[in-house]
Formats: structure tokens, C-alpha cells, sequence
């Protein structure tokens, strides 16, 4: 028996798990949908979010948890970002006003947060691989469940899901793959593979004959056929496919049944399609078709814009919330806003200049720059290997390739960053957006770069203090870098955005730290004991601002810190670090924000262990570090992230104020 709603007519107020879900009828499932659509935008106009890629995968997140049974069955989300519906039929859609706030519910999917979250997902492409192996010790292990890995057309171009889908076909393990299929991934999908996906939405003619075969094969299965019958009869069908170029013909050569495409928008059918799928024993692709943004027409018409959106106002759509009484203010520039403008800049003055992004160009504020040289600006998908690579090539044959990238997903290119551009010391330009605390959790964090970058032979690493130095360093680096250099910027408003409307390109050595204030030549003769007395505060890219703002307390306290821009963790300055330690303080704190775990607090720490060895009865101050710890970090706004982990303004202070009593 079908379940009714509860008397204030809501379905949703009476699911509290996919149980309840299944008493429904197909047909309440459609006013279900418009109940979650309802609920996901009043909730992400608070919170913010992922909206248009939730409001897009509704009736399939319906049908998975109508057909199977979770967590026994293993839902394998790509990405993560669009697990919204999942969380709300699986126990935590009163806590959805928490979505995204610290200490509340993740934006992604995660284990830790619920059974029936298989993995934790973040980053693109990883679903079909987590099946292929949730597959085969389901079956080692002799246990009875279904592996569904969901992934977009978008995750379908990273190369990870390529590998996993060419080795499943060759092991025939019981995986199905839904293909959300909406044209994009943050942006609209690019590539040959992507071009090949949206002829299949066209191949009409095939539709036909492949549901006609469709509704033989039902009836042939009620009846008894000799195995030689059958056979002949898949024989068929393989030829008919092959004769009428099946719209999934790659799938099918690669050893993966194809069914598709289908509406993703209409619930029965894809309860439909997922029953016939559901107990074959070998692998299978469903196709789904979906329209990102579904339901709220502002993100239909425009799904780029409304894919990850801030607190906004319904009427009208997406603006940002203004308080009553209070003027519009315009929009602060971000670190993006600034990198992006200087390419653009650039690009006049260095005609062998490129932009290379891995599917960011909206993120990274590249779109722009993409309409003015679209011949020089290559967006090359899911794919941070194959960008860091083409990079080496063009850099290798004398082009200048500037790399927009994410701290997070510059991870995935490892290999390649070493391989490809290190070794031969190509002039490769990263520039790394998002580097730093981000509001996005464990999987997005780009606390690790400075670590793992500067552990690399030949490469330089720079962080700007503000938004000036991050278009001098971009015009510096491509004047005169000689190998790869990394110039990382947090997700945050520019500091000192104003003073680049006037100020022109100027090539500083950005390997040269510099002090800020007081200068060591401000302490007079007499105030020599003061000096060698107070602290150095080594501050590293977005910290020099944070150190600044700190500065005024520990002034109250009569401490007087020199402050170094220490614009540089590999190189560091060697001249500057011996001055400090020569004549300068005897107190030194580094900060940077990024894991103190390799990062450039650890660099100095080498430095002046080094130089101890060398020189044992040298001056040798006592050094402090603050940093992330050694954990990864959760989500939350960047400012609570920053004093939870002891870097906001007023955590520097009081560590400087207690240091200095040491």
C-alpha cells in the first residue's frame, strides 16, 4: 500500500529514511521532487551551496533509494557535491539549515556523517574506481550487494574514470554506472569525448529500433529457449547495434552494457530502467539525461552562474542580501578577480603567453579572458594531468604557459609537476587559486601546496601580500622565471585592490623578502637591547595582512615586532634570514597558511639547524611556527577556519604577546 503525506500534505515531512520513500507511488514522486526542489532553494539562500547540479539529479537520487536498499547497497557519489536529495532521505534533512556551516553538515559526502555515505568524495572522476573495488571484495568476501558508482558527463572526461572503465570491462564485475548527463561540470563540458556524448542525445533513429528490440527481448522472456536459441538471438542483437552505430557503441566495445539515454526528469521511467539493470551480473551504464538547475528557472537559464552560489535573496534571484535601510556596496575584488585581469593585461605585452585550466575557468575567473584570446585559452576539462603535461610540451617549445589551478586539484598532477616540468626545469607559471583554508572541508582544503611544492628541486614558490605583489609577481615571472614557479593566492578579497587601477606593471625580485615594519634601520643606537628584544614576524602571502592586523594589540602590550613580507619560501632569502639572525631579534615566528608539516616554517627551521652546524657558537634566536597542524581541517567560513587553527588576527596576537614572555 502507497503511503500518504502527512496532514500538512508534505511527502517530505514524513520520510525520515529511504523507507518511507518506497511506500510511496511513482506518481507522488513527482510531487516529492517539487518539494525537495522548494527545499533545497530556500535552504541554499541562507546557506549557500551547490544549487544547480541538486535541483538537476532529483528524480535520480528518488529512483536510486526507491530500487535499492542503502546502506547495504553502495551508492558511490562522483564529486560529492550533488548529494543534497541523499542527505534529506537518509535521515538529516533537519539539520540541512546546517549544510555547509562549521560544525554542521558537509556540502559532500562522508562516511562519518552517515552510513549510508559509501566514501567520501571532493574531487572528479573517482566513483567507477571506488565501484571496480567495492566490486571485487564484495565478491571475494562471497557478500550480496549492489555497487552503483553516479557520475556526470563531466567526471566522465577525467582520465581516472576512462582506467576504471576500460579495467571493469575486462574484470565483468556487477557495477552500474548512472551517467548524469547534463552538459556540464562547473562549466560546459569540452572535448572530443564530451562531443560524442551529445551526438548520442541526437541518434533518434537507433532509439526506435533498440526499444522495439527491447520489447521482444520482455516477451522472449517468458519463454523457455534452448541456449543455442539464445545465443543466436545476442548475436543479433550485437550486429544490430553494431550495423545502426549504437549511440553508446564505446561503452559497449570497452565490455559495458548500455541502456539509454533516458529522461532524467521523469521518476517512473528512471525506476523503470533501473529495474531492468538491477540484477544483471555484469556491468552496466545507464544513461540519464538531466537539465541542470531544474525546477528554479533563474538556474535553468543559467546553470554556470547558480552552480555554487553565497546566501542569496529569491526575489529577485541571486542577488546577494543587502540589510534593510542599508545601500547596495559593490562587489569586493577577490585574489581571482586580480590573477585574471593581470593575464588579460599581460597577454598584450607577451604574445607567447597561454592560459591552460583543468574545468576552473568560471572559478578561476578565466572565462573573461577566454572571450578576449580564445586562440591562447585552453580549458582542457577534468583533467589536471593532461594540463600540467601540455603545459611542459608548450613551455618545452617555447610558448609561456600559465597554469590557473586549485591548490586542491594541483594535487592530482603531482607526477606530472615532477616528471614533466621540474625535471627539465621547464618555465611552467602556476598560478594557484584557493590556496589556504577554503570553506569546503576536508577534500578541498589548499593547506598543502607550499609543502609538497617546495620539496621539488628547481621550483620557485611565491605567495603576494596583496594584490599588487600578485601582478608584479605574474609580470616578474614572465619576464624572467627560467623554471616552474608557483604563485598561490587564498580564496578571499584582494587586500589593497584599489591601488591597481593606477599602478602600472613593475619587475621586482620576488625572491628578496622585505621588511615592513619597523625597518631594523628605525631602532636607534640606544635601542639596541629593545631590538634584540622583540620579534621578527616572517609572514608568508596571506599572513602578512593577518600579522598587520594583529599588530595594533601587540603594540598595546609594548612589543614592537619587525614584520617581513617573506614573499618567498623557496628560495628563501638567505641574505635577509642572516641579517635577522645577526642583528635582529631574539625571537622568530614564522606564519603562513598552509601545514606547518614541510611547509615554510619548516624551511627556516631547516635553515637555522643548518647554520648552526656550520656555526655552533653563532646568535641563534628561538624560532616559533604557526601554521595548520598536523590535521585535516574541516568545513567551515574561512574565518572560523583561520581562528580554529590559531591564525585569525587575534590568535597571532595573543601567541606573539606569549612568546615575547618566554
Amino acid at each position: 500500500m502507497y503511503a500518504l503525506a502527512n496532514q500538512t500534505g508534505s511527502f517530505l515531512e514524513a520520510i525520515v529514511s529511504p523507507e518511507e520513500l518506497k511506500r510511496l507511488s511513482p506518481d507522488q514522486l513527482a510531487h516529492l521532487a517539487y518539494e525537495i526542489r522548494s527545499e533545497i532553494v530556500r535552504n541554499l539562500s541562507k546557506t549557500g551551496g551547490h544549487l544547480a547540479s541538486n535541483l538537476g539529479i532529483v528524480e535520480i537520487t528518488l529512483a536510486l533509494h526507491y530500487v535499492f536498499d542503502t546502506p547495504k547497497d553502495k551508492i558511490l557519489w562522483d564529486v560529492g557535491h550533488q548529494c543534497y536529495v541523499h542527505k534529506m532521505l537518509t535521515g538529516r534533512r533537519h539539520e540541512f539549515e546546517t549544510l555547509r556551516q562549521y560544525k554542521g553538515l558537509s556540502g559532500f559526502i562522508n562516511p562519518l556523517e552517515s552510513k549510508h555515505d559509501a566514501f567520501l568524495a571532493g574531487h572528479s572522476s573517482t566513483s567507477i574506481s571506488l565501484a571496480v573495488g567495492m566490486a571485487l571484495a564484495r565478491d571475494h568476501l562471497q557478500q550480496d550487494h549492489k555497487v552503483i558508482a553516479v557520475i556526470g558527463d563531466g567526471g566522465l572526461t577525467g582520465g581516472m574514470a576512462l582506467e576504471a572503465i576500460n579495467h571493469l570491462g575486462h574484470l565483468q564485475k556487477n557495477v552500474l554506472i548512472i551517467l548524469n548527463d547534463n552538459e556540464m561540470s562547473i562549466s560546459e563540458n569540452v572535448g572530443g569525448f564530451s562531443q560524442y556524448m551529445k551526438r548520442i542525445k541526437e541518434t533518434f533513429f537507433y532509439q526506435d529500433i533498440r526499444e522495439k528490440i527491447h520489447r521482444i527481448e520482455d516477451q522472449l522472456d517468458q519463454v523457455v529457449l534452448t541456449p543455442s536459441v539464445r545465443e543466436m538471438i545476442e548475436l543479433v542483437k550485437k550486429q544490430a547495434k553494431e550495423r545502426f552505430d549504437t549511440p553508446g557503441i564505446v561503452f559497449e566495445k570497452l565490455g559495458i552494457n548500455y541502456s539509454g539515454p533516458i529522461d532524467g526528469h521523469d521518476a517512473r521511467a528512471v525506476i523503470e530502467s533501473l529495474n531492468k539493470v538491477k540484477n544483471k551480473t555484469t556491468p552496466q551504464l545507464l544513461h540519464v539525461i538531466t537539465q541542470k538547475g531544474k525546477g528554479y528557472a533563474p538556474a535553468e537559464q543559467d546553470a554556470i552562474k547558480y552552480h555554487g552560489v553565497s546566501a542569496f535573496s529569491l526575489e529577485p534571484p541571486l542577488k546577494e542580501k543587502i540589510e534593510p535601510g542599508q545601500p547596495a556596496k559593490p562587489k569586493a575584488k577577490t585574489y581571482s578577480d586580480v590573477f585574471s585581469q593581470a593575464l588579460i593585461e599581460l597577454a598584450e605585452l607577451e604574445p607567447d603567453m597561454v592560459a591552460i585550466t583543468p574545468a576552473t575557468a568560471e572559478g578561476s575567473g578565466l572565462v573573461k579572458f577566454g572571450k578576449v584570446y580564445p586562440e591562447r585559452f585552453f580549458d582542457v576539462a577534468i583533467c589536471e594531468q593532461h594540463a600540467v603535461t601540455m603545459a611542459a610540451g608548450m613551455a618545452k617549445a617555447g610558448l609561456k604557459p600559465v597554469v590557473s589551478i586549485y591548490s586542491t586539484f594541483l594535487q592530482r598532477a603531482m607526477d606530472q609537476v615532477i616528471h614533466d616540468v621540474a625535471i627539465l626545469n621547464l618555465p611552467v607559471i602556476f598560478g594557484i587559486d584557493r590556496g589556504g583554508l577554503v570553506e569546503d572541508g576536508e577534500t578541498h582544503q589548499g593547506v598543502f601546496d607550499i609543502a609538497y611544492l617546495r620539496s621539488i628541486p628547481t621550483f620557485t614558490v611565491l605567495a603576494p601580500k596583496d594584490a599588487v605583489e600578485l601582478r608584479n609577481m605574474l609580470f616578474s615571472a614572465l619576464k624572467r622565471a627560467s623554471g616552474p614557479l608557483a604563485i598561490r593566492f587564498p580564496r578571499d578579497k584582494a587586500v589593497n585592490p584599489d591601488a591597481i587601477v593606477t599602478a602600472k606593471f613593475e619587475e621586482i625580485d620576488y625572491t628578496k623578502w622585505e621588511i615592513l615594519s619597523p625597518s631594523l634601520l628605525d631602532f636607534k643606537p640606544g635601542d639596541q637591547e629593545e631590538k634584540q628584544n622583540s620579534i621578527v614576524l616572517l609572514a608568508y602571502g596571506s599572513m602578512v595582512d593577518i600579522a598587520s592586523s594583529a599588530l595594533e594589540t601587540i603594540n598595546k602590550k609594548g612589543i614592537r615586532p619587525i614584520l617581513v613580507n617573506a614573499r618567498s619560501a623557496k628560495p628563501l632569502d638567505d641574505q635577509m634570514l642572516v641579517r635577522l639572525f645577526e642583528e635582529g631579534p631574539a625571537r622568530i615566528i614564522t606564519l603562513e597558511e598552509g601545514t606547518l608539516a614541510g611547509g615554510f616554517g619548516s624551511a627556516v627551521l631547516t635553515w637555522a639547524a643548518e647554520r648552526r652546524l656550520k656555526q655552533p657558537h653563532a646568535r641563534q634566536p628561538q624560532i616559533a611556527c604557526l601554521g595548520v597542524p598536523d590535521h585535516f581541517v574541516e568545513h567551515g567560513a574561512r574565518a572560523i577556519l583561520l581562528a580554529d587553527n590559531q591564525l585569525s588576527p587575534e590568535a597571532v596576537a595573543q601567541f606573539v604577546v606569549n612568546f615575547a614572555s618566554v
